[in-house]
């Protein structure tokens, strides 16, 4: 191996120009939706003091170059040595793109190598050929190595979505521009060698008036593809660092429009430096900004008690709870109206004969009631394990749930202590150091509370994983009342678990993940009494008046409008089904086609209304129904709870 390294063959190599071919390897970084460090800094390590070097020394090898090349002035005579280095470097970053990143990212530098070969190579020489040489380098050094580097650095595919395919458009566009500036000082050396370039095809101006075209084309390239991931602001931070290129450029063209012999390799060289310098420094800002950590919701799961009833079925338990012809008839109303079909719940009593109950009294009046504590005794009974059947759902949980930092767990329907985080922990086996919280006592939208104390974990802690879990049973406090707020809630209310995982990064693990972007909350304070929540010796009492639709419609358009929103922002709704006339209104509000909420109708129909896991419900129900095409798509989550209040949260769908 000494034997094949002198100081010339080193030179040859020109491993400093590596610096001007940086920017693409560090904008497709700053860019990749997830990040294998350990991968990454191998790529980038082989990728530029391995194949570009040895890219490098080959073609000095080949063209014997006597007169000024890229890095280097005056070469020096190459040879034998340096034939076998470059052989050396490509085995050993294939090998060590093998060993160390990924078969895809090994797979496409043996491609990459072979094209670099075949540019310079004196048996096929694509590069004496202006067109051929010219898309050859701009393919494989523009998309093709951003899609490369996405290898490395993400340990998959890239994605051949709209917005990627406009990004891989413009990496090739931007090396279009660049790769014959670079040669317009070699055009009589070129043809000593009988290699016809596009920029001397071009001459001199017109190799400049092309680059001008080819950078335009880009930047409307990289618009497309910025705006497309709703990252508008990112694309103005670029143009900011393309400014010093532009200018430079500006003056270098009049110098060469005067005098034709300042198209020389000094003042290539300036452009050169110019422009690696504002785009590798460019693209590493976008590094730190894009890798701020932020926060993915991914593998929502849901689960339901075994006893499932069909709403005729509940309706007809609480009719033999009254003798009374109009209370009667009212219930039957209401139930009719409820648009739910079926719903569930831990209690096994609702179509059994009332001496078969083992929850409530004996007897058809369902006196005396259950006491709260009771209701409790139940409630710790069974909420520990429909929280498990929740999460157990998560793929692979078994594995994954060593790297679980954070717990949520959220309910209204019953406390004890230690509470149902504790017998999580315990049963799950989770980390006994894990960070713990609850939501308690919050209502129909503790589930979003939930993820905004998610989101800002995970906003400051890069390695956190927070499992969210949300458990309710409403029909445990099923309450022989007949005045009209709890004609509703007993026809409206069933028993479910939600759970999800919230992280810094989006985990591949997993089929679909979810960006969020951010939350708006809003407390009407006119709705005080329409929408509550209290204690008694029977249990919890639930207040839900019929103004509460109301209140909703006439708030969820300004609500939308004062974070700057509008209605056709969002491809998808998750809604929580508060009751039909509350979808139905809030469908009116924002004038959205019913088809829009079908999720939340969806929901509706099958499980009735489980207070806060049901909006997570219903976030599932949408993202099991989109496809590769709604990538990027908003997603508009609404739920709304007593005060009366209303919590919302955009996301953003970035995987399928």
């Amino acid at each position: 191996m000494p034997a094949l390294i002198d100081r010339n063959t080193i030179k040859l190599l020109r491993i400093p120009f590596s610096f001007f071919l940086a920017p693409l390897f560090l904008f497709a970084y700053s860019q990749a939706e997830t990040v294998v460090h350990r991968q990454a800094l191998w790529s980038f390590l082989i990728i530029h003091l391995l194949v570009y070097p040895a890219s490098n020394g080959y073609n000095s090898y080949i063209d014997r170059d006597e007169e000024s090349i890229g890095g280097l002035e005056k070469p020096p005579l190459p040879t034998i040595r340096l034939f076998y280095l470059t052989l050396f470097l490509d085995a050993a970053a294939t090998i060590l793109a093998l060993v160390f990143v990924n078969t895809l990212f090994a797979l496409c530098l043996v491609l990459y190598i072979g094209a670099s070969r075949a540019y310079s190579s004196r048996l096929i020489r694509l590069k004496k050929y202006p067109v051929i040489g010219f898309l050859t380098v701009v393919f494989f050094q523009g998309a093709f190595t951003y899609y490369m580097s996405i290898a490395g650095i993400s340990g998959g595919a890239l994605r051949l979505d709209t917005a990627n395919i406009f990004v891989l458009l413009g990496c090739s566009l931007q090396i279009a521009g660049a790769y014959p500036l670079t040669q317009v000082y070699q055009h009589e050396q070129d043809l000593r060698d009988g290699i016809v370039t596009l920029s001397y095809k071009l001459g001199h101006i017109g190799t400049f008036v092309f680059t001008t075209a080819m950078f335009v084309l880009c930047n409307v390239f990289y618009y497309l593809y910025f705006t497309t991931r709703d990252l508008g602001m990112i694309f103005y931070i670029v143009q900011v660092f393309f400014i010093p290129i532009v200018i430079w450029f500006g003056v270098w063209f009049s110098l060469v429009w005067k005098d034709r012999a300042q198209a020389n390799f000094r003042n290539t060289m300036r452009m050169n430096w110019v422009a690696a310098i504002c785009m590798n420094s460019c693209f590493i800002v976008l590094i730190i900004i894009n890798r701020i950590p932020l926060s993915y919701l991914s593998s929502i799961e849901t689960a339901v008690p075994e006893y499932g009833y069909a709403q005729e079925t509940l309706t007809d338990f609480y009719l033999r709870s009254t003798d009374d012809l109009s209370t009667r008839r009212k219930i039957k109303i209401v139930a009719s109206k409820t648009g739910i079909e079926k719903r569930y719940s831990v209690i096994p009593d609702f179509d059994k004969n009332p001496d078969q109950y083992t929850f409530f009294n004996r007897n058809a009046a369902l006196l005396p009631e259950p006491t709260l504590s009771q209701r409790m005794q139940l409630y710790q009974q069974h909420a520990t394990a429909l929280s498990r059947k929740a999460i157990e759902q998560i793929r692979d949980f078994d594995m994954i749930k060593k790297d679980i930092t954070h717990l949520i767990t959220v309910t209204c329907t019953g406390l004890f202590a230690p509470g149902l985080d504790v017998e999580l922990m315990r049963e799950l086996k989770l980390n006994p150091s894990i960070q713990r919280s609850s939501v308690n006592f919050m209502g129909c939208n503790a589930a979003i509370l939930a993820l905004k104390n998610a989101d800002a974990i995970c906003k400051s802690n890069a390695n956190a994983k927070v499992l969210v879990v949300c458990t309710e049973l409403c029909t445990i406090h099923f309450q022989k009342r007949y005045n009209d707020d709890y004609l509703l809630s007993n026809m409206l209310f069933g028993d479910g678990a939600a759970a999800l995982l919230v992280s810094s990064q989006p985990d591949d693990h997993y089929l679909h993940a979810v960006k969020v972007d951010s939350f708006n909350s809003m407390v009407l304070h006119n709705g005080y009494s329409d929408m509550a929540w209290q204690l008694s010796e029977t249990g919890f009492i639930m207040n839900l008046s019929s103004y509460v639709p109301d209140l909703i419609r006439e708030n969820i358009r300004p609500m939308l409008k004062s974070v700057g929103s509008r209605s056709d922002d969002y491809g998808h709704w998750a809604v929580h089904p508060g009751g039909k006339r509350i979808v139905d209104d809030f469908a009116a509000a924002l004038e959205l086609d019913r088809c829009m909420l079908s999720p939340t109708y969806d929901v509706l129909r099958n499980f009735g209304n489980m207070s806060s896991p049901t909006v997570l419900f219903v976030l599932k129900n949408v993202l099991e129904k989109t496809k590769p095409e709604h990538l990027n798509d908003r997603i508009f989550a609404a739920a709304f709870g007593p005060g009366l209040s209303i919590e919302t949260m955009q996301l953003r769908y970035v995987r399928a």
